[in-house]
């Protein structure tokens, strides 16, 4: 079975979106986030959201799909974000930055998203206490590491679960790395567990562990993220 990266278009909505929730919808932590934690209430609301974040945010935010080649069918998806000094060249990783579009296709892919969220939030996500208190310890530690930068950011990276173990997340991640070489250039990613091999097989070193017992908002076990940063490679950046 061969796999393939390709740019990412709002045309590829549904199958970045089931991609993404499919494999989403395997953790507890996440799914304990929804009123009717189900794919048959998640993606259909997914799908319509995904335009818009797609052609909005252009000057930083880079995306790339992997696709099976057999079927054409989308098994893998990455969002990165690249440090204001290097979006201001312009002229950065321009292969994965997705076209803007049309005034008209703008209005309808921010309509989709607007009827399809609540103050920011996707509707049928829970607010209150429970998501405040899961989500200050971790930007505590994101603010702290990112003090450090700058760096190319791995903000969100999925993979089908009937394509796990594949190679897709490597590939999709490998792709990132070339590009913080040869910008010379610092890596970030905030990691769940199942990510956390894959990303020390690529040079990332683990810099911070958050763990979060919220048992008294439902919780059955802690949730545990890794906070990882990757040097750029020394033979392959612009520095030589």
């Amino acid at each position: 079975m061969a796999f393939v990266i390709q740019p990412c278009f709002p045309e590829d909505a549904p199958g970045i979106a089931a991609t993404m929730m499919l494999a989403r919808l395997t953790d507890p932590h996440w799914t304990c986030l929804w009123e009717n934690p189900s794919a048959e209430s998640i993606i259909p609301r997914a799908i319509e959201r995904v335009p818009w974040n797609l052609v909005t945010g252009t000057e930083t935010k880079r995306h790339q799909k992997v696709i099976n080649v057999e079927t054409g069918q989308v098994v893998g998806y990455a969002r990165w974000y690249l440090p204001p000094m290097m979006a201001k060249k312009g002229d950065v990783w321009l292969e994965a930055q997705v076209a803007e579009g049309t005034p008209a296709d703008r209005g309808v892919y921010e309509k989709q998203y607007r009827e399809n969220t609540q103050n920011g939030q996707p509707i049928g996500l829970k607010g209150g206490e429970m998501m405040s208190y899961r989500s200050a310890p971790l930007e505590e530690a994101d603010a702290r590491i990112m003090s450090d930068g700058p760096f190319l950011t791995l903000d969100y990276l999925t993979t089908d679960p009937s394509f796990w173990r594949r190679g897709v997340g490597r590939m999709l991640v490998r792709s990132g790395l070339q590009i913080a070489d040869q910008q010379g250039i610092k890596t970030y990613v905030m990691s769940e567990p199942a990510a956390l091999k894959l990303y020390l097989s690529l040079g990332f070193q683990l810099v911070d562990t958050v763990s979060v017992d919220y048992s008294h908002y439902g919780g059955t076990e802690p949730m545990v993220m890794y906070f990882l940063v990757r040097e750029p490679s020394q033979v392959e950046s612009v520095d030589g």
